[in-house]
C-alpha cells in the first residue's frame, strides 16, 4: 500500500507499507519540509494514539526511513487487520493542522449522487473538485477492504490507490457544463 505523508497539512512524500509474514515493512521518502530541519518523526494515524513508525534521516536532500514493525507492535496499535490509511511527520506526535489556505478543503462538494456524496465524508477518502468533476481517492490493496468499495465498479486502480472520477450531471442527466 502507498500513502501520502503530511507535514503541517501539506503532502511532503510517500510511505510504502508492505505486509510481511512477521508484520510490516515501511519505506518512507519525503522532501525536507522546512529549514532548519527539526527532529521529525513519522507517525501513522490509528484509531487510538498515533503509532510511532520511526525517525527518518536526511539523505541526499530528502528524509528517508526503512523500518520493520512486528505483528505484536501492529496488534497493540490496532492496525494488525488493516494498515493505517495516513501518515504524518511531527516533533511530538501531535499532528499540526495548519493547512495552507490553498490546500484546505472545507466541506465536500455535492456530486448529485447520494451514494458518492456519502463516500466523500468517509475516513481515508480524499477528493478534489473542479467545476463539473469530482475525483475521489483512497488507498487500495486487492485483499483489503477500502472506503470506495460501494462504488468499486466506477473505480480504477492507480499506484496503490482506488480512483473514482465523476462528472456532475444536471437534472436531465447531461454533464453540468458543456
Amino acid at each position: 500500500m502507498r500513502a501520502q505523508v503530511m507535514y503541517e497539512g501539506a503532502a511532503v512524500g510517500t510511505v510504502e507499507w508492505t505486509e510481511t509474514p512477521y508484520g510490516a515493512e515501511i519505506v518512507l521518502d519525503c522532501a525536507i519540509p522546512c529549514e532548519p530541519l527539526p527532529l521529525l518523526r513519522c507517525y501513522a494515524r490509528t484509531a487510538g494514539a498515533p503509532l510511532l513508525v520511526g525517525l527518518p534521516e536526511p539523505s541526499g536532500g530528502r528524509l528517508v526511513l526503512k523500518r520493520r514493525l512486528s505483528r505484536e507492535t501492529l496488534k497493540a496499535a490496532g492496525c494488525a487487520a488493516q494498515p493505517p490509511a495516513s501518515f504524518f511527520l511531527s516533533e511530538n506526535g501531535q499532528e499540526q493542522q495548519t493547512t495552507p489556505p490553498a490546500l484546505a478543503q472545507a466541506a465536500p462538494p455535492s456530486t448529485g449522487d447520494a451514494l458518492l456524496d456519502s463516500l466523500l465524508g468517509q475516513q481515508g477518502v480524499r477528493w478534489t473538485a473542479a467545476e463539473d468533476t469530482v475525483e475521489l481517492r483512497c488507498a487500495f490493496a486487492p485483499d483489503k477492504p477500502f472506503p470506495l468499495a460501494p462504488a468499486f465498479v466506477l473505480c480504477t486502480v492507480q499506484q496503490g490507490e482506488a480512483v473514482l472520477c465523476w462528472t456532475k450531471k444536471d437534472a436531465a442527466g447531461r454533464a453540468a457544463s458543456p
